[in-house]
C-alpha cells in the first residue's frame, strides 16, 4: 500500500452475541449501559475524526418485530446446531424496542448516523448465527444475508463489509454473490486456532509478552471479498481480562500503529461496544489515548485512518494499478 492503515471496527450486538451461550443474564447490566456507552465513544469519533466499521446484527435495524402465521423471522432458513436445542429465535421477544431495548437497536443506529465523522455501517449476520460451524449450511447464510440487506436498504443503507461471529469463517463465496467486498478474518496469532477457554488464556499471557500486535502483512481477496483480518482485540475488564492493565493494551495498540505506518500496512483494531460497559472510563480513556496518539503519527503522513469498506477499495485501485 501507497499508505499504512488504521481500521476500527465494532461488532455491535447486544442480547444478539449472548444468547446461544446463555449469557444474556449475566451481562444484562452491560447491556442496558451500552447506548451510554455508544454515545461517548461517538464523541471520541468526532472529537479526533476517526470513522469505524460498526458491523451489525442485523435484528438491531428493528425497532419491533412479531410472528408471521406463528413463525419468528421465517425468511430465514434455521441452523440446527448440536450444542443448541430448539430454534435458533426460540429467545427472539417478538415486542418492540420499549418492552426489550437489549434485543432491538434502530435508535443507536440512527444515533450512530448522526455523527459529524461518517461511520461505515457493516453487518454481522442477522441473528448472530455461527457460519462456521458445519450444521449452518450455505442456504441458511444466504438467507441471512439477504434479510440483512433488505432491512438495511429500506432504511438507505448498503452493507458492503461483514464480520463473522466469533471469528469462524465460512462460505466466502455467498458473501461475493450478496456484493459484500470486505471481510475481518481472525488474528494471525499462534493461539488463534485453539480451543476458547486455551485461547482466553493465551491472549492474557500473550498481553504481557510485549509482542507487537500483527498489521495485516497481505490482504487478500476470496473472489470478490477482501480478507481485512484483524490484529488486536481490546477486551473488556471482566475475568481473566481484569489482569490486562488498559496500559498496557494501549502501548501494544501503539506500537502496532507504528509498524503498520513503517510498513505500510493495515493496523485492525477491534472490540465490542458493551464490552466497554465493564468499566467506561478507564477503557474510552485507553481508546482516547490510541486516537490521539494515531492523530499524532498521521501528521508525518505514513498512515491513515480507513473503514473495512474503505481499505478493501484502496486495495482493489491499487491492485488494478500494478
Amino acid at each position: 500500500m501507497k499508505k499504512g492503515g488504521f481500521v476500527l471496527s465494532l461488532d455491535f450486538e447486544l442480547a444478539w452475541g449472548s444468547f446461544s451461550t446463555g449469557k444474556v443474564q449475566a451481562r444484562k447490566i452491560l447491556f442496558e449501559k451500552c447506548r451510554e456507552v455508544i454515545k461517548a465513544l461517538l464523541n471520541l469519533l468526532e472529537k479526533y475524526e476517526i470513522s469505524a466499521t460498526w458491523d451489525v446484527v442485523g435484528h438491531l435495524f428493528l425497532d419491533h418485530c412479531a410472528p408471521v402465521d406463528g413463525v419468528v423471522h421465517p425468511e430465514i432458513v434455521r441452523p440446527h446446531y448440536k450444542w443448541f436445542s430448539g430454534d435458533w429465535f426460540k429467545y427472539d421477544p417478538c415486542t418492540n424496542i420499549e418492552e426489550n431495548p437489549i434485543w432491538y437497536g434502530k435508535d443507536i443506529i440512527d444515533t450512530i448516523r448522526r455523527c459529524k465523522i461518517p461511520q461505515e455501517i457493516a453487518c454481522h449476520t442477522f441473528s448472530h448465527i455461527i457460519v462456521g460451524d458445519p450444521a449452518c449450511s450455505k442456504s441458511c447464510f444466504d438467507s441471512d444475508l439477504k434479510l440483512c440487506k433488505k432491512i438495511a436498504g429500506d432504511i438507505n443503507l448498503e452493507l458492503k463489509s461483514f464480520v463473522y461471529p466469533q471469528n469462524k469463517e465460512g462460505y466466502h463465496d455467498v458473501l461475493s454473490a450478496n456484493g459484500f467486498i470486505a471481510y475481518r478474518g481472525r488474528e494471525p496469532y499462534y493461539y488463534a486456532g485453539l480451543p476458547e477457554p486455551i485461547r482466553k488464556v493465551a491472549y492474557v499471557i500473550d498481553s504481557w509478552m510485549f509482542f507487537i500486535p500483527p498489521p495485516v502483512r497481505k490482504p487478500y481477496r476470496l473472489g470478490d471479498c477482501w480478507n481485512i483480518s484483524g490484529s488486536y482485540f481490546y477486551g473488556h475488564l471482566c475475568n481473566l481480562n481484569k489482569l490486562i492493565p488498559v496500559p498496557l493494551r494501549v502501548l501494544k495498540i501503539k506500537r502496532g500503529i507504528d509498524k503498520a505506518a513503517r510498513r505500510r500496512q493495515i493496523f485492525h483494531l477491534w472490540l465490542h461496544p458493551f464490552n466497554l460497559s465493564s468499566g467506561p472510563s478507564r477503557l474510552l480513556g485507553g481508546l482516547e489515548e490510541t486516537f490521539r496518539y494515531f492523530n499524532r503519527i498521521k501528521k508525518d503522513g505514513y498512515i491513515e485512518n480507513l473503514t473495512m469498506r474503505e481499505a478493501a477499495e484502496k486495495m482493489t485501485v491499487e491492485t488494478c494499478s500494478e
